[in-house]
């Protein structure tokens, strides 16, 4: 079974990468990404997209059965409302584009809890209507996920991050699991919930909330 996969340089990613590579049952993994991930695999082809607005011009070469889409900036990140659609939007629809063209068993995205399109919040409306998007292509299997706050080792520091989750954490003690669990996810979770999810070819759409990851 091949996997392609996008935004492996991210904090899910990242880690859904690592356990692609320790997978057994997948033969080779496909990673797209801007620059050399640096990581010397026999199972990983890398494939470099110095441009994502490019992305389709690559579709033959990300050929796969499964797909997983970790690709996410902020606008603070992204330096505009345009910048991040272009990535939170155009790319990722685009590259449920490639999956659909190569008629992928299953295609799994992160969004977002609160995604819909018509919420007032930018962030959210962005993720929803890209939520749309993707259910209007004719993928075989659809897996959107919905986590909370991630929780996990990120390379880069975000402040205001990092101090909302050093107050859950404080929390997490006292809170019941139902709240703590639509609050936050931890990445080890997520990632462990999309590798099974992927697996699975069964024909249809499936939302998976923060709440039940």
């Amino acid at each position: 079974m091949i996997a392609v996969i996008s935004g492996t340089t991210g904090l899910t990613g990242s880690l859904l990468f690592s356990k692609l590579l320790a997978d057994k049952s997948i033969s080779e993994v496909i990673s797209v990404t801007r620059k050399s991930l640096n990581v010397n695999n026999p199972k990983l082809k890398e494939v470099i997209v110095n441009d994502f607005a490019n992305l389709l011009d690559y579709s033959d070469e990300l050929k796969g059965d499964i797909y997983f889409c970790c690709l996410g900036t902020t606008i603070k990140q992204a330096g505009s409302k345009e910048n991040f659609r272009k990535v939170d939007f155009n790319s990722i629809v685009n590259f449920g584009k490639i999956a659909e063209k190569n008629m992928a068993k299953t295609f799994t995205v992160i969004s977002a809890m609160g995604a819909s399109p018509t919420s007032k919040i930018f962030y959210n409306k962005v993720k929803g209507e890209t939520e749309c998007a993707l259910m209007e292509l004719k993928i075989n299997r659809l897996i959107i996920m919905r986590p909370g706050l991630l929780i996990g080792e990120r390379n880069e520091i975000r402040l205001a991050e990092k101090a909302t989750i050093s107050i859950f954490n404080s929390l997490s003690k006292i809170l019941p699991a139902a709240i703590k669990n639509r609050i936050a996810t931890p990445v080890e979770k997520l990632t462990s919930r999309m590798l099974k999810e992927g697996m699975n070819s069964a024909p249809k759409i499936k939302i998976i909330n923060a709440i039940d990851i």
